[in-house]
């Protein structure tokens, strides 16, 4: 079988293009993680090798957040190889050929006409426009050369599937760099939202170092407010101080000047003698106890909270005022509860609490004159929880009874201002509850709870 020149020809061109649809079909295998632009500059170059294009235009449309790409490339034809490009072509801008070649981007391929004749760099050249895309959603590609007779078939054949495969990889590159837009955005909301977590935490640190600093302060300050109490005390308690303390030393005075006449006496009363020792040393012990309730009850000693018979209490801060309360001829009325339950508290802090209680009742009752100065105290137990203590005075009575705790606000006219707004602190250190409430005409009545023992372990 003899074979024309043509068939061999026609033979070497069909190779060619099986060759050319292989480098092709190879292309999206380089492009794996490519960009987009990286993608058109190899499709440009292999296009332009394989089919000694003159020209190909590449426009990208623009998605997730990148630019549209817009690239053209000359390349010299087989009759020119060895050629320069023209000072036309090579200022010639891609947009230039855009504008030349829009009235056939993004037209229906039916209706492209087999032929098209346009002037571009001087010369007439065919060119074959290809829509990247499914609808040309990526952009379009054109291929021109300046032969009459292109595109041929299987240049149609190379141009068709290298379209569609620079769409397969164009759209791979755009999944992926949506992707990577996407994870940068959410890396930097992270990123964002850690620093405002971090910010968060920070501030909810510094809050609790400064509430504890606060809590701190709150507690030297009350420990000062008790020992101011304690010190602006000093003199109304000094009367009262002297008095007990120059009653059991008076008597040991005339006890011991009857022991000497008794033991002067011809015969010696040794019996009667030995009774007045025994005064004596009961008036010495009655003086110290004195002294030793005075130096407890200023000491300022660590708060040792114990189980304490609050009637106790109340006796014993009624037993210091006794020379107070006569010397204002005040009667005193009480009314202690049997059987009470224990409390667990600092009997120097709730002897104090008491002291503070009657001796602002006493002085309450100073400016009365057509009245009997009467002071009332009661201890009762309201409920199992609880144990219950009533202070009343019959003076003039309390305007703004809900001040009477704050710091500074006294009445008094030489008064700090101190005294109630330590008894209020000392409650609060035992979980108690202070109040007052003038009655009805005259008098006002400090009560204030505390929880028994049961209750506050």
């Amino acid at each position: 079988m003899d074979v024309q020149p043509g068939d061999v020809a026609e033979i070497k061109q069909l190779q060619r293009c099986i060759n050319d649809l292989v480098s092709l079909f190879a292309l999206p295998a380089m492009w794996s993680g490519a960009e987009p632009s990286q993608i058109v500059h190899t499709l440009v170059d292999a296009l332009l090798r394989m089919l000694q294009l003159d020209l190909v235009y590449v426009r990208l449309k623009g998605s997730g957040g990148q630019a549209p790409i817009e690239m053209v490339r000359f390349a010299a034809s087989p009759e020119r190889a060895g050629q320069q490009q023209t000072g036309q072509e090579q200022k010639t801008q891609p947009h230039q050929i855009g504008e030349v070649f829009q009235p056939w981007l993004g037209a229906d391929p039916q209706k492209w006409p087999p032929l098209i004749r346009n002037r571009v760099g001087g010369r007439d050249i065919s060119i074959m426009p290809l829509e990247l895309g499914l609808q040309g959603e990526i952009g379009e590609i054109v291929a021109a050369s300046e032969r009459a007779d292109f595109p041929r078939q299987t240049e149609r054949l190379i141009l068709s599937v290298a379209a569609n495969q620079a769409s397969i990889g164009l759209q791979g590159a755009r999944l992926l760099s949506e992707q990577k837009h996407v994870a940068n955005e959410l890396d930097q909301r992270v990123a964002q939202r850690t620093a405002e977590l971090a910010a968060a935490n920070e501030e909810l640190r510094q809050e609790i170092a400064d509430r504890k600093r606060a809590e701190e302060a709150l507690r030297h300050s009350q420990a000062r407010l008790s020992q101011a109490i304690q010190n602006a005390t000093v003199g109304e308690f000094a009367a009262a101080i002297a008095h007990e303390i120059n009653q059991p030393l008076a008597a040991v005075v005339t006890n011991g000047q009857a022991c000497l006449r008794w033991l002067a006496a011809e015969p010696p009363g040794t019996a009667k003698a030995q009774e007045a020792v025994e005064r004596i040393v009961r008036d010495g012990k009655e003086a110290g106890e004195v002294v030793r309730r005075i130096r407890a009850l200023f000491k300022q000693a660590v708060i040792e909270k114990i189980e304490l018979d609050l009637n106790e209490v109340i006796g014993e801060v009624l037993h210091l005022l006794t020379g107070e309360t006569a010397r204002k001829r005040i009667a005193v009325e009480t009314e202690l509860g049997q059987d009470l339950a224990p409390v667990v508290g600092d009997r120097v802090q709730l002897q104090q609490l008491v002291f503070n209680l009657l001796v602002n009742a006493i002085e309450a009752m100073d400016p009365v004159v057509d009245r009997p100065k009467k002071l009332f105290i009661c201890s009762k137990q309201p409920s199992p929880e609880t144990v219950l203590v009533e202070v009343r005075d019959c003076g003039a009575g309390l305007k703004d009874p809900d001040r009477m705790f704050e710091a500074f606000f006294t009445t008094k006219e030489n008064g700090m201002g101190m005294g109630l707004a330590i008894c209020r602190s000392i409650i609060n250190a035992h979980h108690g509850r202070l109040w007052a409430a003038s009655g009805e005409g005259a008098g006002t009545t400090f009560s204030f709870t505390l929880p028994v023992r049961a209750a506050a372990s």
